[in-house]
Formats: C-alpha cells, structure tokens, sequence
C-alpha cells in the first residue's frame, strides 16, 4: 500500500506539471533571467535589490504551487482512505454474515436437539416399540391430508401402524415403499379414530375435519361432554394405543337432529409445524 501511494503521490506531481507546463516554463525562465542579471549588478546593493525582487516575485509563485500539491496530495491520501475503510468495511459485512449464518445452524441443531429430547423421552416412557422417521413431504391440498416419511418397508414400515409423537396422535400409515412410506393424518376427511373423553369417561369417534380440527361424533345430547375436556385415544380397532393424546374440546353445540351434539376437537398436534413422528412398530414385550 506504501508503494501505491508513493506512485500516486508521482502520478499527481506529473499530472500537476503537465496541466501546467506554460505557467512552471514561464516561472523557470524568470528565475533563470532573474539569476542571469544577478550576476551581471556589480555590488551589494545591486545583489540585495535584485535578491529581493527575486523573493518578491518568486515567492507567492512557490507558495501557490506548494500549496495546490499538498492539497492534491491530501486529497489522495483522503481517497487511498477511504478505499482502505471500503475494503474493510466490506471484510467486517462478510464476517457478520457468516457469523448469522452459523448462529442460525446453531439455533436450528438446539430447536432439533430439543425435539427429538421430547419425543425419545415420550417413547422411553410408553410401552411400545417405535421407529423414528422424518417428515420430507406433506399434502395439505383440499381435503387430502397426507404426510411422506423417510422409512418405508425396508425400515420395518408396515400398513395400519400408527404414527405418534410427543403431542399426540398423528395418523396411520397407508402406503408403504421400499425406503418411503406415507401417513394418513387424522385431520384427514377419511380418518376415524375411536377416542375416549378422559373427564367424563365418554367414548365417540372423531372424524377428520380438516386445519388442524376433528368433529367428535356419536355423542347424545344427555352425555357429559364440555369445552376443556381433554380427548385420547381410545385404544380400540387395534391401530392406536390407548391412552395417546388428540385433543382439546373446543366447542359442543346442539346438532341439527337434536339427538347427538355437534362436538369440534383441536388436534394437539400442530400439524404444520411436523417435522420428526415414531411410527409405532408393537409392544415393548413383544
């Protein structure tokens, strides 16, 4: 950087001198005849008179160029500067990002540590013996709720097991495929999961609704059931084990033929946030 500055310090005076070449010739002649008639005054007096014309007239002419180079020179020295504090400016913008960037992997690998610390703690505490699968594809299209899973028949995958997690009840699976398989949500219009009202012991169906919502069928109206009651997995059809959490009651209303409640469930899973599910593989005395 030293050496680009002394050139451009060299650039500049040669710049300087060719813009003004007539005025520095028109001052170099003059200094040169001031000389020349210096020598010819014989005596002090004449030598001092002309020294001091010399002074006089030479003097304002240095001063100026003097002046007008450091300027130039400043003006450089300000660019050379300003380029340097550019160059880091954009070294420290590099560095920031890079930093967000691995702080964003850092937080991500704490938010799946913290998952996955959830749902091996529900598998080691439920008699059952789970494959654990990640969620790669979803179809939340119209009334088709589906999940793809990263383990198929390969893994152990079987048709009708069912898929849980931490949260509760996710679906069963419907399809299988050598390293794939595919879950039927119970969001799903095609799903039906018997469930039991943990509170008043009441037992229905709950039926896919769609958006994360379930309609709790086959309830009469002289049963027990009210909002805030907390709905489970009955443990009957032999797919879903007993006991697993589906819901939260959420509205109980009278139904169109007066003979059953219309009964809407929110799921507690929140299916758009799905990410990792343990697909129930038998008892854990199997």
């Amino acid at each position: 950087m030293t050496l680009c500055i002394v050139q451009g310090q060299d650039f500049i005076m040669l710049t300087f001198l060719k813009k003004y070449s007539l005025i520095t010739a028109s001052v170099i002649f003059l200094l040169i005849s001031l000389q020349i008639a210096t020598s010819n005054v014989k005596g002090i007096g004449g030598s001092i008179i002309l020294g001091r014309i010399v002074s006089a007239v030479t003097t304002p002419v240095v001063s100026a160029v003097t002046s007008t180079i450091g300027g130039i020179r400043d003006m450089w020295n300000g660019y050379i500067y300003l380029v340097d504090l550019k160059e880091e400016n954009q070294s420290l913008k590099n560095t920031v990002t890079k930093l967000q960037e691995e702080n964003n992997r850092f937080k991500e690998d704490l938010l799946t540590d913290k998952r996955l610390r959830e749902l091996f703690s529900f598998a080691s505490n439920t008699p059952m013996l789970f494959k654990a699968s990640n969620v790669i594809g979803i179809n939340n299209l119209n009334w088709f709720h589906t999940i793809t899973l990263d383990k198929g028949y390969e893994d152990g995958i079987r048709k009708d097991m069912a898929a849980l997690t931490e949260k509760g009840v996710v679906g069963r699976v419907i399809e299988t495929y050598p390293g794939v398989s595919k879950i039927l949500l119970i969001t799903d219009p095609r799903s039906s999961i018997d469930v039991i009202v943990q509170r008043s012991r009441i037992k229905g169906i709950a039926e896919g609704k769609g958006d994360n919502k379930l309609i709790l069928k086959y309830i009469q109206q002289v049963e027990d059931v009210q909002v805030g009651d907390i709905v489970a997995s009955a443990g009957i059809g032999g797919i879903f084990p007993k006991g697993i959490m589906v819901g939260e009651v959420v509205k109980v209303e009278k139904s169109d033929d007066s003979f059953f409640k219309s009964i809407e469930i929110k799921t507690s899973v929140d299916f758009r946030r799905l990410e990792e599910v343990l697909i129930a593989a038998g008892s854990s005395g199997e």
